[in-house]
């Protein structure tokens, strides 16, 4: 009969998994000349400003390349053009032009009482771009 290995696999906790990550990647940024220490450091910095305006969303790959076909023909960022449609959405909402009501649909999940239906305006979408 042949022996199995029976060895343990080590089971890193993802915090110091993450910890571990860190401390090597200052080590690594230690060695590197003044100039490009400052780079990266302005460079995270950046970053950081720049992640109270980020967000991320589920968006069907329909809608997704609408907006960026969109984007590219006027020749503007992405993001600025979905920023605008937010706005613009969030104004026709509490100007009352927009009714949620009729899209929501029962859901069994724990975390939300409503789903939307898109089903129709998706359909829509579909066929303004076919034609």
């Amino acid at each position: 009969m042949a022996k199995k290995n029976l060895e343990r696999k080590p089971v890193l906790d993802p915090a110091v998994a993450d910890l571990l990550a860190g401390m090597e990647q200052r080590q690594s940024e230690a060695q590197l000349p003044r100039k490009l220490r400052e780079k990266k450091a302005k460079e995270r910095a950046r970053i950081q400003a720049r992640r109270d305006q980020r967000a991320t969303y589920d968006l069907p790959p329909l809608v997704r390349s609408s907006i960026k076909k969109l984007a590219e023909q006027q020749s503007l960022p992405i993001s600025q053009l979905v920023t605008l449609a937010l706005i613009r959405f969030m104004n026709d909402y509490h100007a009352g032009m927009i009714d949620l009501g009729k899209y929501k649909i029962s859901t069994k999940s724990p975390k939300y009482d409503w789903v939307l239906d898109l089903a129709w305006e998706m359909n829509l979408m579909k066929e303004k771009k076919n034609s």
